[in-house]
């Protein structure tokens, strides 16, 4: 014992030495496992003088082990020594113990629940007497009073004992469910009603001596109330006790606790019903003291189980009329509080009596669904709950914005709480659309107008108003979204007023940060109104680009300003020809692009990220400005001039930073050279699209075309590094969208330049571009295509042939795979095809199908097999069996015929898979389109080359070879799955 003991103090010490940390360890396991651990254990748990408190809490442990995983292994007499032990233990300490002393608070929870595993196993064959032997224990000889340390263990191990039998939320398996069954069943018979008498007496005993005690009492039957006859609890004395107790400073919240137990327990519904009007918990709660905030908690949690049984009952199906008009009286007896909790300032109370408020607007939408009216009072309440949810909206008065002293989890919380207050709002909004938006506007209009009127108004009402507004964009349908009377523009509609007053009234200007940035997001949201109202546009303008907006002195709001102009710039595009010269000198000194040093921050798994920078946001400026150039109806040398002032700074800057030359010690080199070429990436991005068979003739296209050539400087220069490869890639892709075939001489030096360094993501992302750059500009750049096709499809061909090193490469991997079958059947899709077949490349073409055949042929990866399929489908529907095509006829018969047969009977080929049944498909087609591009040629060959090959028996291959003729591809793809079905018997 002493050695166990010496043990666990050298396995829990800090200052202990490893290897004799890992010796010991050893040990205690080896002690947990042995078969006569638990009696050495059980020795060491009893042992006078006690051992230490943390090797008596490993002795239980193993006890613990050995009742859960071994009980099989005890013998009787074993059983009874662990009974007669225990009950000796709980003897000693919590009766004959008179020393003040408690037994530490985790060794007397870990012996409960050891009596509670032994519980399990002996109750009621073995040890039936289990409840009445413990409650003597609690019994003074006398019966005049109880043992306090011992009524405390049993009321704590009759806790444990129902969190083991009778948990709900506590995962089983059969044999437990079973076990509990029987159990529960037994107590009923009599030990449950032996409990709650007792647990009763204790609570009257101790209420005024312990309230520890009392508040345990009331947990029990709180607890066992839901699976004990509800006659144990409701009745007179204890109902009456209750009563008492919810005016009890220190018994009170348990007492409510207990009520709320006792509403929520399953009965059929008239039943629940009239025991909830038995209890009246309306009439009592009114007559409470409600000033304790925790307090106030605990009576709306009682408030919300009250309100959720009583909706329940409402919407049950079976329940009559007549039952339903009594539950509903009893849920308008119980609106009072609901709204009470809810507008609470304390938000965990508000929160409590969420459930209640769902279950109410459940009802209504029902109701209303069914077209049924709602009453005088159902209005009323709507009104009031909706006025209490916006209210609740409001930041607290001790709550200040942007405050960093704040805690950012008390933030968090508040906008969780808002979201769910929301869809509260939006409910209602669907119930009774009307009321929505008059009382909305009523509290916009009022908050603006009092503003407008020089009223000094708190920030939190304003920060409201405008929040209110604009998520009134969400909660109504987008037909209700009118800014203007449909059968009369000059009349604006409730949501028109509202955005007139909130650029009339200059609310904009409200001293405080929040109250700009939800202006904004307001315009930008409801943009719309200024293809009504464009008079309004100038005042909106002034406040985007001063220091309210674009300008804003704190950093966060400045910077989504910057994404919310772009955003509203963006949508009224066709409104802002006569502002550009204003806007444009407005924003110059935004323009100027500052490297900084990059910062770090962590994805919810804990991986490092980049975070985004201020010049991420300031991209939305430059695009800006794009649009803002490239707007119809400007004159071309403006365009041009404007877009001079704009590139020639970050092209100036380039051409500095590339004479200064790269040093790796300045960290801030490449980032601004990435910084340069992507803002003239974004200022492209903002120009729109040139159409193929114009390209672009304007005087402007130059500039860009310079900027561009300045692009592939610095990338050919400085291409092994990603930051740049990347700030190429962005900036040529939009570039040549907005400039057009101007472009396409650049192509091949610029894509060298990317592929000779660039990782296997950077190819993923970068096949599709040269994809879509294709297809754009065919057939024009068919030469340039055929020029650059092998070394792409090297640099792919290097990247597949690797090992991957984890998850992370396999799947990356699996995606240069798709984007790889995506570029050939883009080149096809975009008839370039003939790029395959050219004197250039011709001779690499077999190499390229062997690689299609071998994803073709993976079965482990149905998606990318599917898509090796479907290219050989476009193949064979473009060039048919390869005539005149080096070695595609023989690539055809040799290996994509067979690979349509030999893949689908391979045993982990599952045609019942959803995605095998795609593969299938495609295998399928490519062998009815080889017969309709070569009728009898190709039967055939079927008939007596290839199924003779194969040992397919002349008549199988002769209703093939029918099937094919006279089947369409739905009828012939079910003869096949049953042609394969056969074969791979």
């Amino acid at each position: 014992m002493d050695q166990i003991e010496q043990a666990v103090i050298y396995a829990l010490g800090p200052q202990v030495d490893p290897t004799l940390k890992a010796q010991a360890n050893a040990y205690c396991e080896q002690v947990k496992n042995a078969a006569d651990g638990w009696q050495l254990c059980l020795q060491l748990f009893m042992k006078q003088p006690k051992a230490v408190a943390e090797a008596r809490f490993f002795a239980l442990q193993v006890l613990e082990n050995t009742l859960q995983n071994r009980y099989d292994t005890l013998d009787s007499n074993a059983v009874e020594y662990i009974r007669q032990t225990m009950m000796e233990y709980l003897r000693r300490e919590f009766v004959d113990n008179t020393d003040s002393a408690s037994e530490e608070n985790f060794i007397r929870n870990k012996a409960a629940q050891s009596l509670t595993l032994l519980f399990a196993h002996v109750y009621p064959n073995t040890w039936p007497t289990f409840f009445k032997d413990i409650m003597e224990l609690v019994q003074t000889p006398n019966g005049s009073s109880s043992h306090e340390k011992a009524a405390d263990f049993f009321l704590r191990l009759c806790l444990s004992i129902d969190e083991e039998v009778a948990r709900l939320d506590i995962p089983r398996n059969r044999e437990e469910v079973v076990r509990n069954t029987a159990i529960k069943d037994n107590m009923r018979l009599g030990d449950i009603q032996l409990l709650a008498s007792f647990w009763f007496e204790l609570l009257q005993e101790f209420r005024t001596k312990n309230s520890t005690i009392g508040q345990l009492a009331l947990k029990n039957i709180g607890a066992y109330v839901s699976w004990m006859d509800i006659s144990l609890v409701m009745n007179d004395q204890v109902m009456s006790a209750l009563y008492e107790l919810l005016n009890d400073i220190n018994l009170r919240m348990a007492a409510a606790e207990c009520l709320a137990d006792v509403v929520s327990k399953g009965m059929q519904p008239l039943d629940k019903l009239q025991m909830i009007q038995m209890l009246g918990l309306t009439d009592t709660m009114g007559r409470l003291e409600r000033s304790d905030p925790e307090f106030v908690e605990n009576l709306a949690r009682l408030t919300n189980v009250l309100g959720i049984e009583l909706c329940k009952i409402y919407m049950e199906n079976s329940v009559q009329a007549e039952g339903k008009a009594a539950t509903y009286a009893l849920i308008e007896q119980a609106i009072p509080f609901l709204l009470e909790f809810l507008g609470d300032e304390y938000d965990d109370t508000s929160t409590a009596v969420f459930a209640f408020v769902n279950d109410m607007l459940t009802i209504f939408k029902k109701q209303k669904r069914a077209m049924q009216p709602f009453s005088q009072s159902q209005q009323e309440f709507l009104g009031r709950l909706l006025e209490v949810i916006i209210r609740k909206m409001k930041y607290d008065d001790e709550t200040d914005w942007g405050n960093e002293e704040d805690e950012p989890e008390e933030e968090a919380l508040f906008v969780e709480l808002r979201k769910n207050l929301k869809i509260f709002a939006d409910h209602i909004a669907t119930i009774n659309e009307e009321l929505y938006v008059n009382y909305v506007h009523s509290v916009v209009m009022d908050t603006l107008q009092k503003y407008k009127a020089g009223n000094n108004l708190d920030w939190r009402t304003v920060e409201l108003c405008l929040h209110v507004l604009f998520t009134y964009g969400e909660a109504l349908p987008k037909g209700a979204m009118q800014f203007v009377n449909p059968n009369d523009p000059n009349v604006l509609a409730p949501l028109g007023e509202m955005v007139s007053e909130l650029v009339t009234s200059n609310i904009s200007a409200y001293p405080h940060p929040s109250a700009a940035l939800q202006y904004f997001e307001d315009i930008a949201r409801y943009y719309q109104f200024f293809e009504h109202r464009p008079d309004h546009l100038p005042q909106v303008l002034e406040a985007f680009v001063d220091t309210r907006g674009l300008h804003h002195p704190l950093q966060q709001i400045r910077s989504r300003c910057w994404y919310l102009f772009h955003r509203f710039v963006k949508s009224l595009k066709t409104q802002m020809g006569q502002y550009v010269d204003t806007i444009l000198n407005s924003m110059g000194d935004l323009l100027t692009v500052q490297a900084e040093p990059p910062v770090e921050s962590n994805t919810a798994d804990g991986m490092p990220i980049p975070a985004a920078s201020m010049f991420d946001s300031q991209l939305y400026l430059f695009e800006t400005v794009g649009m803002l150039i490239s707007l119809e109806n400007m004159d071309v040398m403006k365009q041009t001039e404007y877009l001079k002032i704009v590139l020639e700074p970050l092209v100036d800057g380039i051409r500095k930073y590339m004479e200064r030359g790269y040093n790796p010690d300045d960290e801030l080199f490449l980032i601004q050279l990435h910084h340069y070429v992507t803002a003239i990436g974004s200022v492209a991005k903002g120009f729109p699209a040139v159409p193929k068979e114009s390209g672009c003739a304007q005087p402007w296209g130059v500039v860009f075309k310079q900027a561009t050539e300045i692009i592939l400087n610095v990338l050919q220069g400085y291409n092994q590094f990603e930051t740049i490869r990347d700030a190429a890639r962005f900036s040529f892709a939009r570039l040549i969208n907005c400039i057009g075939a101007e472009l396409l001489p650049l192509l091949p030096a610029f894509i060298t330049g990317l592929l000779t360094e660039c990782q296997i993501s950077e190819l993923v992302d970068f096949l599709p571009f040269i994809g879509m750059i294709s297809f754009k500009f065919k057939p024009m750049i068919l030469n340039i295509i055929d020029e650059l096709l092998l070394p792409l499809v090297k640099r792919v061909f290097d990247f597949l042939n690797t090992s991957p090193s984890g998850t992370d490469e396999a799947l990356v991997l699996i995606d240069l795979r798709k984007a790889y079958l995506n570029f050939i059947l883009s080149l096809f899709n975009a008839d370039l095809q003939g790029v395959f077949v050219s004197e250039r490349n011709v001779e690499h073409l077999s190499t390229i199908l062997q690689t299609i055949l071998h994803f073709a042929k993976n079965n482990d990866d149905p998606a990318t097999q599917k898509m090796a399929f479907a290219v050989f489908m476009k193949m064979v529907n473009t060039w048919g069996a390869g005539e005149g095509i080096t070695g595609f006829s023989q690539f055809v018969y040799n290996e994509l015929v067979p690979a349509t047969f030999t893949v689908p009977m391979h045993a982990s080929f599952n045609v019942a898979d959803g995605q095998s049944t795609l593969v299938f498909g495609e295998m399928t087609n490519i062998q009815k389109t080889l017969y309709i591009k070569h009728g009898n040629e190709f039967l055939e060959y079927m008939n007596n080359v290839f199924l003779p090959s194969m040992q397919c028996p002349p008549e199988t291959a002769q209703t093939y070879c029918q099937a094919l003729q006279q089947c369409d591809n739905r009828a012939f793809k079910k003869y096949f799955q049953t042609f394969i079905q056969e074969a791979k018997r």
